[in-house]
């Protein structure tokens, strides 16, 4: 420590952070912790944890969101009082809905009226975690500097307790200003009371009652949710999959098995209608991993399912009962199961495929292994399918699926992973995931400008492990959130990213083609306020001047296969490297 053998009530509070194992704090400056900023750098020598300054506080959120994932370890931002909360509150919302673990921490205040400037007054509330209480698993506004100390790790321990997600604790100015009393204790987040409880399991009624029905189905579907972001999942899971003779499916914007597997059918969407019984495990929305909504209102992202078919039994383990409340209802309505099991998916995985063990039957594992042979032939026909509509295309033009295969094509040999991917567009079957854990999911909450933050965050996370992390974004997106790449540039966290750019908010200028034909109105004029053109902007000057390296923009095959190939190798040799890719609205 410099300075004065004071201690302050801000350094006892970023000594708790460094004991509780935090590595990274991701802000954006504010007068309301300053108190917190100045311990961080002036006692602990910005190390453990080191502060990360960003260019807005969505930005922060979203990186140590990004950060969480690649990690596995509680991403933490730091917010100024009610103006940085309310910029960051739609990064802590779609943490909320992905689950992920975030300590969001916020200054505020001073309590004290007597300390307060004519801005902090503008700036307070009370309470300010009214403003995120929604949408987090818990929050607090500590009065005292003890209380501030001990909130900090609750937070921390309610985070990572399934189902996870971000909890926020406001630290007022005047507690961080403060000298600390001689009796305030410094707790040890190492005792038990601060650990988060073991995963809980099905009992073994239900065990032996679900492997029971997955054994006599005619033609059992598997569809695996959240806990593909796990590189663990994939070897508990493959063995459950094969021993049924399921077919498989991943839920909606994440991996779990790999694609090459003969009984992952990702892009057969008849199967699901197919299927007479349905395991989900820790899926987002069961409605939609499983029977569809069948609403007429738009066919964009509507997904597919039963619906209008003879109903499958249903089955979900998950969490889900224990996720968010009545605020808002992410999730879908009444999930349509006919077994709801609120356990822990990944831990299940064991003991369900010890039960199904002992319910196969020497008739049920010959119809298992008929099924899989089904399965590999009619996974070849898709395949074949998707193969036939790729070379038919254009070739004078990049479409998406074109920008997956070449990407996927020039990264196949790196060890990557895959941060983010523009999920509407996306083209399945394409990108041959080995696995779980290479791919680290969606925003959750389906708040734009995440990518590029959680791209940079969890390029950060995995700074020296050699891996090539890679994000596939769309325009809007980076334009949004762009500003991480100064983050990135700035810690020296090499990423790959490759900007599919359309010009557009492509996916509400398909909604305004869909009202329009609808109404029997000109479809012609769906760009009105869609397209980002007359200028359009330059989005690898944007990166390039904040300190990245930008390759394109690549208007054809040729090009693409070109500037893939220079950002790519900018990326392994340490640089932020953008790549701009002009597609079609599609």
């Amino acid at each position: 420590m410099t300075g004065t053998d004071v201690v302050y009530g801000s350094d006892l509070m970023a000594e708790l952070l460094r004991s509780m194992g935090v590595r990274h704090a991701f802000i954006n400056p504010g007068s309301s912790f300053r108190g917190l900023h100045d311990s961080i750098v002036n006692c602990l020598d910005d190390r453990d944890p080191k502060l990360v300054l960003t260019t807005h506080e969505m930005i922060a959120v979203s990186m140590a969101h990004g950060y969480a994932k690649a990690s596995g370890e509680p991403g933490v931002a730091i917010l100024h009082n009610l103006v940085g909360l309310l910029n960051g509150s739609m990064g802590v919302f779609n943490a909320f809905c992905d689950q992920v673990p975030l300590l969001i921490l916020g200054g505020s205040g001073p309590a004290d009226p007597a300390e307060r400037r004519f801005i902090d007054w503008a700036h307070c509330a009370s309470t300010q975690p009214d403003i995120v209480r929604p949408f987090v698993k818990w929050a607090e506004e500590p009065a005292t500097l003890q209380a501030c100390l001990d909130a900090m790790l609750e937070a921390r321990r309610r985070s990572v307790t399934a189902p996870r997600g971000p909890v926020y604790v406001s630290l007022d100015a005047g507690l961080q200003e403060s000298p600390a009393d001689a009796d305030v204790v410094l707790p040890d987040p190492s005792l038990p009371r601060f650990a988060a409880p073991a995963p809980s399991v099905p009992d073994p009624a239900t065990l032996t009652r679900i492997a029971e029905v997955l054994a006599a189905a005619r033609l059992p579907l598997i569809i695996g949710g959240r806990f593909g972001t796990d590189p663990a999942t994939t070897a508990a899971l493959a063995p459950l999959v094969e021993l049924t003779g399921a077919a498989y499916l991943d839920d909606r914007n994440i991996v779990c098995m790999p694609t090459a597997h003969p009984q992952n059918m990702e892009g057969d969407g008849a199967i699901r209608g197919e299927a007479d019984v349905i395991l989900a495990l820790d899926c987002q929305d069961l409605t939609a991993a499983t029977l569809g909504y069948g609403s007429n209102r738009s066919a964009i992202l509507s997904g597919s399912g039963a619906v209008g078919r003879a109903a499958p039994y249903i089955i979900d383990i998950s969490r889900n009962d224990q996720f968010g409340g009545s605020w808002a209802r992410f999730g879908g309505p009444t999930p349509p199961a006919d077994l709801r099991v609120d356990a822990d998916a990944l831990a299940s995985l064991g003991p369900l495929l010890a039960a199904v063990e002992a319910a196969m039957t020497e008739g049920r594992r010959v119809n298992s292994q008929a099924r899989i042979e089904t399965l590999k032939a009619r996974k070849a026909e898709v395949a074949a399918r998707r193969r036939h509509r790729r070379e038919a295309g254009n070739n004078e033009t990049v479409s998406l699926a074109k920008l997956t295969e070449a990407l996927f094509a020039e990264v196949r040999g790196d060890d990557w992973l895959l941060a983010v991917r523009n999920h509407r567009s996306w083209q399945a079957g394409i990108w041959d995931f080995p696995g779980s854990g290479y791919y680290l999911g969606g925003d959750g909450g389906g708040g734009v400008g995440y990518g590029p933050g959680a791209v940079a965050g969890a390029a950060l996370a995995l700074k020296d492990s050699g891996k090539l992390v890679i994000g596939i974004l769309g325009d809007g997106d980076f334009v949004m959130g762009g500003g991480a790449l100064w983050s990135a540039a700035h810690t020296g966290a090499p990423m790959l990213i490759v900007i599919a750019n359309n010009r557009s908010w492509g996916n509400d200028e398909l909604h305004q083609i869909e009202v329009a034909q609808h109404r029997g109105r000109p479809v012609g004029n769906a760009h009105v306020g869609q397209r980002m053109e007359d200028p359009p902007i330059d989005l690898l000057a944007m990166a390039r001047s904040m300190g990245a390296s930008g390759f394109g923009p690549a208007t054809n095959p040729a090009e693409l296969a070109v500037a893939l190939a220079e950002g790519a190798a900018a990326a392994r040799a340490g640089k932020v490297a953008v790549v701009e890719v002009m597609t079609a609205v599609e």
